[in-house]
């Protein structure tokens, strides 16, 4: 199975649900990952169960916060219950996440002008013991 990480900053609030008869923890989230090549974001969506989504809802609170997640991708699918329609979608479903610093400080933004590398995350020190880790089975 292949695993993959990426690191961007958490760009809208979590989705947190509790599924089916038993009540089992899902939540949603987007990442912000910056595209080095031409300075422009590109957002990501991830889904993590069971324990790790409880750990995303009570720890991913504050938009901004720089965060690297290790997901795996899947298969999805689905019937549409109003036109029993098939879908099928890929998702990213985390397997733990980390935590980076503090949530970048709001500021006015003329929506007319291209993001600079000023507006990047700060590319985290792996090395460092300066951050975070959590997970936990799904």
């Amino acid at each position: 199975m292949q695993t993959n990480h990426h690191v961007g900053r958490l760009s809208r609030e979590i989705k947190f649900y509790l599924r089916g008869e038993k009540e089992f923890p899902v939540a949603y989230f987007s990442l912000a990952i910056n595209d080095l090549k031409d300075g422009k974001a590109t957002y990501i969506d991830y889904v993590a169960f069971g324990k790790t989504a409880e750990l995303v809802r009570d720890l991913l609170t504050q938009k901004g916060l720089v965060v690297e997640v290790d997901f795996n991708m899947r298969n999805h699918q689905y019937t549409k219950p109003e036109t029993t329609e098939v879908v099928y979608e890929m998702q990213n479903v985390v397997n733990f996440f980390r935590i980076y610093g503090q949530p970048k400080i709001a500021k006015t933004v003329d929506t007319n002008q291209q993001s600079s590398s000023s507006d990047l995350p700060p590319i985290p020190n792996f090395d460092s013991a300066d951050f975070n880790e959590w997970g936990g089975e799904y």
